[in-house]
């Protein structure tokens, strides 16, 4: 402690100079606002209420449907999965914002922004890397960031930079015990990040929606496909019946009211048949309608007045601190090194 007192000159003046970079790296930084929306999900209850009734007329098909009677529910934890998916990211980026009265794609916008602060990536982009990035414009390569045919998706990397600036600035947080989902996003314009944020928050439900809802949909699709088919076998059983009456309008012979008699019982049973499954698809489309869930908005986006970042005054403490320790470490550490190092000579 006594050799570092008789040095606090030295460290003062290692100290002031973090201080001055600390000020000039803090003034530097741009102001980041942050828009948020909270949200509770609220998770329909009695989803096999009708459910059963489907599962004997899918039975007829061979089709069981018991597994996706009780295991419907999407549950919030799973949430922070959907939005790190690739699909939602594209989504998001094929998004549209307004720009200075001007519409433009998240990705677009993204593409374009330039860090203010990145001086030396901007440096060594168009000098150490620009071969490298003349290369990479001749030789452009477009990958499908679409799912293929087989569901598998391509990413580029341009894209895969996107995702990671994605990943920095959105977060979403799920408070368990209230059961309240929060989602935020960072940028240095405050009214994108209030834009982005109510994107994520609609295609995040839309997502939710769409995975609550397949096997619902999967039973409605399939009650409207025999509703549909059956349908049609009914009209042509009645106009079979309206031919055979005109064409023996004056035979009242007892072979022709056997005939007659067949056909009405075939059109009796085929419109049972269709009323039926008109009931069902009617049912099915309760059960998407219960199988939905209902987004609650307790927070809406708003557009930030005050920043969120960067802390300046935490930036200059945190230079301070490491100056103070650079100095002293180069204080205690001069004269034994040397001692040492002569030692190793002689």
């Amino acid at each position: 402690m006594k050799f570092i007192f008789f040095k606090k000159k030295l460290i003062f003046k290692a100290v002031f100079f973090s201080a001055v970079l600390g000020v000039v790296n803090a003034l530097n930084q741009p102001n980041e606002f942050t828009s948020s929306t909270t949200f509770i999900p609220q998770i329909s209850s009695g989803t096999k209420t009708g459910g059963s009734s489907l599962s004997g007329f899918a039975a007829l098909a061979g089709i069981n449907v018991g597994n996706m009677e009780s295991g419907s529910e999407f549950p919030p934890t799973l949430y922070p999965q959907v939005i790190n998916g690739i699909p939602f990211k594209l989504d998001l980026l094929s998004s549209k914002i307004k720009l200075e009265n001007n519409s433009l794609l998240v990705k677009d916008y993204f593409s374009n922004k330039t860090s203010s602060f990145d001086i030396l990536g901007t440096i060594k982009k168009y000098t150490i890397g620009l071969p490298s990035l003349i290369i990479g414009s001749l030789k452009k390569e477009e990958v499908n960031s679409n799912s293929s045919n087989y569901g598998i998706y391509s990413v580029t990397k341009e894209n895969k930079g996107l995702f990671d600036k994605l990943s920095v600035a959105l977060f979403l947080s799920i408070n368990e015990e209230e059961g309240f989902i929060t989602i935020s996003f960072t940028d240095e314009d405050k009214n994108i990040a209030a834009q982005i944020t109510q994107i994520a928050q609609n295609l995040l439900q839309e997502k939710i929606i769409e995975f609550k809802n397949q096997s619902s949909k999967e039973m409605l699709d399939f009650a409207t496909k025999q509703y549909n088919e059956k349908k049609i076998e009914y009209e042509k059983l009645q106009d079979q019946r309206a031919i055979f009456v005109d064409k023996n309008i004056n035979i009242s012979s007892s072979l022709f009211q056997n005939k007659l008699s067949r056909l009405e019982s075939e059109v009796n049973i085929a419109q049972s048949i269709v009323q039926q499954l008109a009931s069902r698809v009617e049912q099915a489309k309760l059960q998407v309608n219960r199988d939905t869930p209902v987004f609650t908005t307790i927070q809406p986006v708003t557009i930030p007045f005050e920043r969120s970042a960067p802390k300046r005054a935490l930036i200059v403490v945190v230079y301070v601190f490491i100056g103070f320790i650079i100095s002293v470490g180069y204080v205690l550490v001069k004269e034994p090194l040397i001692k040492i190092i002569q030692l190793i000579k002689s």
